[in-house]
């Protein structure tokens, strides 16, 4: 898939964290969601999230104890799948409570959807709880855009699924990080 983000292979402290499973574009992939972004209007001064933090979210736990952290690794560990083409379609803009998300939204893919699947699956082996809220395929591309006007994307955007990581998203950081608990290969 490319080269990943950089993020921290290993993490301190021991009390509950902010985990997701994510899949991160590849490089190319990542240079085209920021061009289709910057033909927007209405951009903030700040283009957040970072290309290097962009990333589809297979699922979000918010408060994980370090145990469950170590079972969902070991669950994951026993992840197979094929790789497989993700294409990001088109753009949307969500108004979420904490501001409007630019997102954009991944097209139907049964193996994305089996991947999610499998992957919820493992997170429930670890005693995580199955989440509320409905899962959309979607990569947040852009945050605090009240004012932004997207437009249809140029081409899609494509990329292969060939690895799915687990993420601590560290909020305590000044300024937050991602660090990288482990990364699970496909094939």
């Amino acid at each position: 898939m490319g080269s990943q983000p950089s993020v921290a292979t290993t993490a301190e402290g021991a009390g509950p964290r902010r985990l997701f499973t994510a899949l991160f574009p590849p490089p190319v992939a990542c240079a085209a969601i920021d061009a289709e972004r910057q033909r927007w209007a209405g951009l903030p001064r700040r283009l957040r999230p970072a290309p290097d933090r962009l990333h589809v979210t297979l699922q979000f736990h918010d408060a994980v104890t370090p145990s469950q952290a170590q079972a969902w690794q070991a669950a994951l560990a026993t992840l197979a799948f094929e790789p497989f083409d993700i294409a990001l379609v088109r753009a949307e803009l969500w108004h979420a409570p904490r501001g409007t998300l630019a997102v954009l939204r991944a097209a139907p893919s049964p193996a994305l959807t089996a991947l999610r699947q499998h992957t919820t699956e493992l997170a429930a082996q670890a005693g995580l709880p199955p989440e509320r809220r409905p899962w959309k395929p979607h990569l947040t591309a852009l945050r605090q855009a009240e004012q932004v006007q997207t437009r249809p994307l140029a081409a899609p955007i494509r990329w292969q699924v060939d690895q799915v990581a687990l993420i601590w998203s560290d909020l305590q950081a000044q300024p937050p990080r991602y660090h990288r608990l482990g990364a699970f290969p496909g094939g």
